[in-house]
C-alpha cells in the first residue's frame, strides 16, 4: 500500500511540475509577443489631423505618413519658395532651408541665394496658383503643376505654366525635403 502511495504521490508532483513548466513557456511567449506587438504599435500607430486651411485629414505615424499629408507639406514648401517679394523673400527661404535634408541643404542653399538675389535687384514679385497635383506615396514624390504670376516692380503680371517636383523624406515624425526640382516638360 505504502508503494502505491508514494507512486501516487509521485505522479501528482510530476504533473503539477509540467503543468508549471506549461505555464511558463506559454507566459513566456505571451510577453515576448506583447514586446513584438509594443513595439510594431509604437512605431505605426497613426495620429489623424484636420488642419485649418484643408478639407481633408491626414495621418501620420512615426515611420509614414498620408499622401493628403505629402500634398499639405508640398504645397506649403511650395509656397514658401514662390509666393515671395523683395521684403519677404530671405526670411521665407531661410525657413524653407531649415527643411533641407542636410545632405541636400548645401545645394539647395546657392539655388534660393541666387532666387534671392535676382529678386530684390530686379524688385520681383510672384504668386504661384497650382492646378494639379499628384503624390507617390511609396516614391516620396509630390508632382505639382500650375500658373506662376510674376511682377517687376510695378509692371503688369506675366503668367506661365510651371511644374515642379518635391522629393519628401519621413523618418521619425520630421519631414525634409530631399530634392526641389522645375521640372522641364519641353525635355519630354
Amino acid at each position: 500500500m505504502e508503494l502505491t502511495a508514494r507512486n501516487s504521490s509521485n505522479k501528482i508532483i510530476a504533473w503539477t511540475m509540467a503543468a508549471l513548466f506549461l505555464l511558463l513557456v506559454l507566459a513566456l511567449v505571451s510577453v515576448i509577443l506583447l514586446v513584438v506587438q509594443n513595439r510594431y504599435l509604437s512605431a505605426h500607430q497613426k495620429t489623424t489631423t484636420v488642419p485649418m486651411a484643408f478639407t481633408a485629414p491626414f495621418w501620420t505615424s512615426e515611420s509614414e505618413t498620408s499622401p493628403g499629408y505629402m500634398q499639405m507639406m508640398a504645397l506649403s514648401f511650395l509656397s514658401l519658395r514662390l509666393n515671395v517679394s523683395p521684403e519677404t523673400v530671405d526670411a521665407q527661404h531661410e525657413f524653407l532651408l531649415s527643411f533641407a535634408k542636410p545632405g541636400a541643404q548645401a545645394d539647395f542653399k546657392v539655388t534660393l541665394a541666387g532666387e534671392a538675389r535676382r529678386i530684390k535687384q530686379n524688385e520681383v514679385s510672384s504668386a504661384f496658383y497650382q492646378t494639379q497635383i499628384k503624390v507617390f506615396p511609396v516614391e516620396g514624390v509630390v508632382d505639382i503643376r500650375g500658373m506662376l504670376n510674376t511682377w517687376i516692380g510695378n509692371g503688369k503680371p506675366t503668367s506661365e505654366i510651371k511644374h515642379y517636383q518635391l522629393k519628401l523624406d519621413y523618418a521619425g515624425g520630421v519631414t525634409t525635403i530631399a530634392a526641389f526640382l522645375e521640372a522641364d516638360d519641353a525635355k519630354k
